[in-house]
């Protein structure tokens, strides 16, 4: 292998000249023994000394391999050429290093040079600077020696996507906590928080926060619904919304999933509605989704009172109407009303079979006649009973087996609303 740049007797006397741009351009990118294989044969190039592939492997402590390897990456790099001697072989060339200031500006004379070096050499060295520092501390925290194919890809993140240094050392941490190793991995770490805007310090801290509080609120949903498994991506992405564009707490989701217990099937939509619902009534309201009134038996049993009283007033109100609209209909409930009172004393007193059949008939035969003049004159044959809220606990919340009953769920909710509203 033969260097083009003359020779002299002893050439460990003089210096080798070694560009700016490729200490800021190439260097920080390259394997370490890709640069000590550069660098050694510069050294030769420039005196134009005989050095073959295996007496530069044994000198640098490399294999003769390694040199090759070396000289294939500077050749693809575009730093060096290739010269083949009689045809491609494994180590049948020599090398041509490339004038990189000619490479890059084309030809030019040394003044031109000398000040699109001073134009143009502070922003290749800023940026040049945090490519070698960030190379530098991903090695540190990775703890491997990059390729030249991964420190190509890190060295994209800051030349195209502007990825600051900051970004890129918190997302490795961020990757490597969680046994991420791979840099595609760390790259799509890198370009989701870009695209979100993160640069500094604070806020990479703050948005990875919380990311750790999100991923607690999936599993903790998930074991509240009894799904003892890792949250699917349509299911976080319903979680999310909750959070992020309903405003909810971590504490109210919880308390919404709550609320599946006496469901056959609990699920995610179950909760999704009982949310949706919430964020009405607070909506209408005029009060933040996580504002809750406490609602204590006392209350509820008010509340209750409150609607049988409705109901009842309502109902009174409509019979008003059908009184004063057939007032033969008036007539009909006070005989209806006599015939039920003599048939509750005749039960205490002992009357006959007989004659409270015969009192059961004449109700039954008033009832009729009710229901036909309530029909013609547009009125529904229960328009004046009273219509309570609930008809299996009539608005009471104890059900027919003297056990709560299943309205009482959303009567509490209902119950919220109406003790702020009196206050």
């Amino acid at each position: 292998m033969s260097f083009n740049k003359g020779k002299i007797k002893d050439i460990y006397l003089l210096t080798t000249d070694v560009e700016n741009m490729f200490i800021n351009e190439y260097l920080p990118g390259a394997p370490g023994d890709y640069v000590k294989v550069y660098l050694y044969g510069l050294l030769y190039a420039q005196h134009e000394y005989e050095m073959s592939h295996s007496t530069m492997a044994r000198q640098l402590g490399l294999t003769e391999e390694n040199v090759c390897m070396a000289w294939d990456y500077w050749t693809a790099m575009g730093v060096v050429r290739k010269k083949y001697k009689d045809g491609p072989g494994p180590f049948n060339f020599d090398i041509e290093y490339v004038y990189l200031r000619e490479k890059m500006y084309g030809n030019f004379s040394k003044d031109e040079s000398s000040n699109k070096e001073e134009n143009s050499g502070a922003g290749i060295e800023l940026i040049n600077y945090d490519l070698k520092e960030t190379l530098d501390e991903m090695e540190s925290t990775l703890g491997k020696v990059l390729s030249p194919k991964e420190s190509k890809e890190i060295s994209s993140w800051i030349k195209e996507l502007g990825a600051s240094r900051e970004l890129i050392r918190q997302a490795t941490a961020y990757c490597c906590e969680r046994g991420k190793t791979n840099v595609n991995y760390i790259a799509k770490v890198v370009l989701n928080w870009n695209n979100r805007g993160l640069s500094e310090k604070d806020e990479i801290e703050e948005y990875i926060h919380s990311l750790g509080e999100r991923q607690s609120l999936y599993k903790q949903v998930l074991n509240e619904l009894g799904l003892i498994r890792a949250a699917t991506p349509a299911e976080k992405k319903m979680i999310d919304k909750w959070a992020d564009e309903m405003g909810f707490s971590q504490k109210r989701i919880l308390e919404a999933c709550s609320t599946t217990f006496s469901t056959a099937n609990p699920s995610l939509r179950y909760v999704n509605k009982v949310l949706e619902n919430w964020q009405s009534e607070a909506t209408s309201q005029g009060r933040d989704v996580n504002q809750k009134i406490t609602v204590t038996q006392a209350v509820l049993n008010k509340y209750y009172e409150y609607l049988r009283h409705e109901a009842e007033t309502a109902a009174e109100k409509r019979r008003s109407e059908v009184y004063e609209a057939v007032p033969e209909i008036k007539n009909i409930d006070a005989q209806m009303n006599d015939l039920s009172s003599r048939m509750s004393k005749g039960v205490l007193t002992g009357m006959s079979r007989n004659q409270i059949e015969e009192l059961k008939n004449k109700t039954i035969f008033l009832e009729e006649e009710r229901a036909v003049l309530l029909t013609e004159n547009n009125f529904t044959v229960d328009y004046t009973d009273i219509k309570y809220s609930c008809d299996k606990c009539g608005d009471t919340g104890i059900s027919s087996n003297g056990g709560r009953c299943s309205c009482t769920k959303e009567r509490i909710g209902e119950a919220e609303i109406w003790q702020k509203e009196k206050k």
